[in-house]
């Protein structure tokens, strides 16, 4: 089993241990913007505006996701799914710039001696508790665009087109973020959202 840096639900025999814990919510366990503030002595920040403004940016996400990857979301986050895993192999040595990273994700489809943990159909259905031929079915897709590659030595890494969604697309997604965190900061729900603890 692939090291993805996150914690995979433990699986039942059919669902997560999660889903199968009661889903019941008592008013202890809510979060009270109203009460949290008044104990710092602050006024409540908008919170309409920054959830309106969150709305908006992974509404833009998914449209962009749809027109300028022409992918469906589900095999979008497949695809994060093996990124991650690159990420987390590419920070063993040490964490990287904007440009040293996209190298080095250039370099992670033409390295045929990856000493890493492979990534499989079932690794990848496990983590997303999605069916396995749905993850094999949306990766095959995938790899016919070249965005990934797929053989029983190596698992599943990326492609050499992901060189060209990087470049592109993650260079925008960030512009996206850096403006709903600046539209964040300007109403306050960013120095709130930093202050909250669980």
């Amino acid at each position: 089993m692939p090291i993805l840096g996150c914690t995979i639900p433990i699986k039942g025999r059919i669902k997560t241990k999660m889903s199968l814990e009661k889903a019941t919510m008592n008013i202890d366990k809510v979060v009270s913007f109203k009460e949290a503030v008044k104990e710092k002595g602050q006024k409540e920040p908008i919170f309409s505006q920054g959830l309106y403004n969150w709305v908006m940016f992974i509404l833009s996400l998914y449209t962009r996701v749809r027109e300028n990857l022409k992918i469906d979301y589900e095999s979008f986050v497949i695809l994060q799914v093996v990124v991650s895993h690159s990420l987390y192999e590419i920070n063993k040595s040490g964490t990287k710039t904007f440009a040293e990273l996209e190298q080095q994700m250039t370099e992670i489809g033409k390295n045929k001696k990856a000493k890493n943990n492979k990534l499989t159909f079932a690794s990848i259905a496990d983590v997303l508790q999605l069916p396995r031929e749905t993850v094999r079915r949306k990766v095959l897709n995938l790899g016919k665009k070249n965005i990934l590659l797929n053989n029983t030595e190596d698992g599943i890494k990326l492609g050499t087109a992901y060189k060209t969604i990087y470049k592109e697309f993650v260079t925008e997604t960030t512009l996206d973020l850096s403006i709903l965190l600046k539209k964040w900061k300007k109403s306050g729900a960013l120095e709130y959202l930093l202050e909250i603890k669980k």
